[in-house]
């Protein structure tokens, strides 16, 4: 059994595992957000804002007629129209486009669609529509060849604020029949090329007047905020776990203490010596003789080899070696902290006739060389005078 060590991790390993997660997650948690594109309220330069309806023509029997579209006001977009029956497909809405000169809106990295209506609305179902140019294939001056990604949104009496993942809005199969072509030919919708936004009605009821009054309509990144959580929860989970073992370590520490080894400062009065006594005032006093053998204390003191092995292992639980290392190297700690002796020079005063011996056996009982440990004290020393 060898006496228990010191921690000699030094306060810089600590320090360095406490605070680099902390950078970690304060470097990347800012990149999981973003500001939200906003359309409305808002103004864009480079964008127009207009209603349409499925055909020109309109003024005639049973057409689709919009009969009132207000974009001046700051709080609300307000759309009312009549669904006719003359056209097959019919449609109303409004859209914003981006105009011909103008940069391309960009929702890289947004992955939500956050829109809310006012109660006046009554439309019961919305498609939504955006429209992105794919390079090589779409055209300027013809926005059907502009990507089409949609989604029809049936609408819930009483509530007015719907999110929608932009994953869940996908290119029509009749857009990719339209232009003999798949997205396999033309590639991943580009997102930072977004053309027009439609808001359209969705239920084709006819001849019943309809409203669709839009208070607000945002895109944004949502997805960092999850991702922003867990790292949190990692975060708060493993300073936790750090201060946890901390405490452990120091309750650890406090319940063990090192094994003491008496010597050269044992008095013994009594001139009948116990052979206990003999052996550990020999070791005690003789620890420094680098012949020091079984044999040799054993013809020193007349009590056998064995007997003298028996005699530590009851007393310490250590063989004679462990025993005579342990004092050497406390002795050889004791000469490194308080002297300025070479180390080869304390190894021969503690008895050791060979340095690397040394070197090797004073590592084996405390975890570090002779050197680390006089520079670990001396560190300590000086902090306590700074102290």
């Amino acid at each position: 059994m060898k006496p228990s060590v010191p921690d000699q991790k030094k306060p810089g390993i600590k320090l360095f595992i406490f605070i680099v997660p902390l950078l970690i997650c304060s470097a990347v948690i800012p990149f999981q957000f973003k500001k939200s594109l906003v359309f409305f309220p808002a103004e864009h330069k480079g964008l127009s804002l207009e209603a349409y309806l499925d055909t020109t023509g309109s003024e005639k029997a049973n057409g689709t007629v919009i009969t009132h579209f207000d974009t001046t006001s700051k709080t609300a977009i307000d759309l009312h129209y009549v669904i006719g029956s003359r056209n097959i497909y019919p449609y109303a809405g409004f859209q914003w486009i981006v105009q011909p000169g103008n940069p391309w809106l960009d929702l890289t990295g947004y992955d939500h669609l956050t829109f809310s209506l006012a109660q006046e609305t009554t439309e019961d179902v919305l498609i939504l529509i955006l429209q992105f140019f794919t390079e090589g294939f779409s055209k300027m001056e013809d926005r059907m060849t502009w990507r089409v990604v949609s989604k029809e949104l049936p609408l819930i009496r009483g509530q007015s604020t719907y999110t929608i993942p932009l994953n869940d809005l996908v290119v029509p199969l009749w857009w990719y029949n339209q232009y003999k072509t798949t997205e396999k030919e033309l590639g991943p919708v580009d997102y930072s090329k977004l053309g027009m936004l439609s808001i359209e009605e969705g239920s084709d009821v006819v001849g019943v007047p309809k409203r669709i009054c839009l208070k607000s309509l945002k895109f944004e990144k949502k997805q960092g905020y999850f991702v922003a959580e867990i790292l949190l929860f990692f975060l708060i989970f493993y300073y936790a776990l750090f201060f946890t073992i901390l405490q452990i370590r120091k309750l650890l520490n406090k319940k063990s203490s090192p094994v003491v080894i008496p010597y050269q400062k044992l008095t013994i009065e009594s001139n009948q010596k116990s052979e206990e006594v003999k052996v550990f005032e020999f070791l005690g006093n003789g620890f420094s003789n680098s012949d020091l053998s079984l044999s040799f204390i054993s013809n020193e003191i007349g009590i056998t080899g064995s007997k003298i092995s028996t005699i530590i292992k009851n007393r310490y639980n250590m063989s004679f070696r462990q025993y005579l290392n342990t004092i050497r190297i406390a002795e050889a700690k004791r000469l490194l902290q308080e002297t300025d002796l070479q180390i080869s020079q304390i190894a021969y005063k503690v008895g050791y006739s060979n340095l690397t011996h040394f070197c090797r056996t004073f590592k084996d009982e405390t975890q570090i060389s002779p050197n680390s440990y006089r520079h670990d004290q001396n560190e300590t020393a000086q902090a306590e005078i700074v102290g």
